[in-house]
This record gives structure tokens, sequence and C-alpha cells, in this order.
């Protein structure tokens, strides 16, 4: 399942059935495989996780950094 239809379908069947899910938080790859087969059917991804794993302060942004890249 890796098209973004089949993706999609599948996170909105999980708010519309009679139970609740629950949505880990993994801050790194690792962690988003061990969940992952752990069950956890749905994963979520900030700014903060993506930070702590690069070793950055949630603050710091890499936006100027793309910026000026371009």
């Amino acid at each position: 399942m890796t098209d973004p239809q089949s993706k999609f379908e599948r996170f909105m069947a999980l708010h519309t059935r009679d139970r609740a899910f629950v949505i880990a938080n993994p801050s790194n790859a690792s962690t988003a495989r061990l969940l992952t087969h752990l069950g956890f059917e749905s994963l979520a991804k900030t700014s903060a996780g993506y930070a702590f794993a690069r070793a950055r302060a949630k603050a710091r942004s890499d936006a100027p950094r793309q910026l000026d890249a371009r």
C-alpha cells in the first residue's frame, strides 16, 4: 500500500471506526520501526522529533539553509 489514495483511505478509516486509536510520535526511524512492529496503526511526525534526531534544538530551523540551497 504505497499510493497516496490508499494511505488516505486507510487513515480516514481509523477515524470512522467505533473504537479509539493511538498515534505514536517517534523521534527517529528506529523507534518508528519498533512502534510499527508493536502494532501501531498510525505514526505522527513532528519537527521536534526530526530536530532531536538530527541533534538540533527545536527552535532552530533548516529553512534558511534550504533557502540558500536554491
